[in-house]
């Protein structure tokens, strides 16, 4: 497990870096959106890089005790976020 939280916690910093340049861009197409739902995905598009952060520290944090199904559960955590918000993102492009 430890080698699965290093590469975690590597990936997580990236995310966390990466994510924020994509919640960056993605706030100024969401200010442009008139779709009901812009409000949360202004909230969604702010909380990508706060995942991947809560996963990378929240993972050892479980691991430590004793918890590994919690700790694979956040490393998955920000993996399903960022894919439920781009799939919502392309359906509000398509409306």
């Amino acid at each position: 497990m430890q080698t699965t939280l290093i590469i975690n916690s590597i990936v997580c910093v990236i995310g966390a870096i990466v994510g924020a340049m994509l919640a960056i861009a993605s706030m100024i197409s969401i200010a442009n959106m008139e779709v009901p739902w812009a409000g949360a995905l202004l909230v969604a598009a702010i909380l990508v890089p706060v995942i991947f952060v809560v996963s990378g520290i929240g993972a050892w944090v479980a691991n430590a005790y004793g918890s590994s199904a919690i700790a694979i559960g956040l490393i998955v955590l920000p993996w399903i976020f960022g894919a439920l918000f781009v799939m919502t993102m392309l359906m509000s492009f398509k409306s």
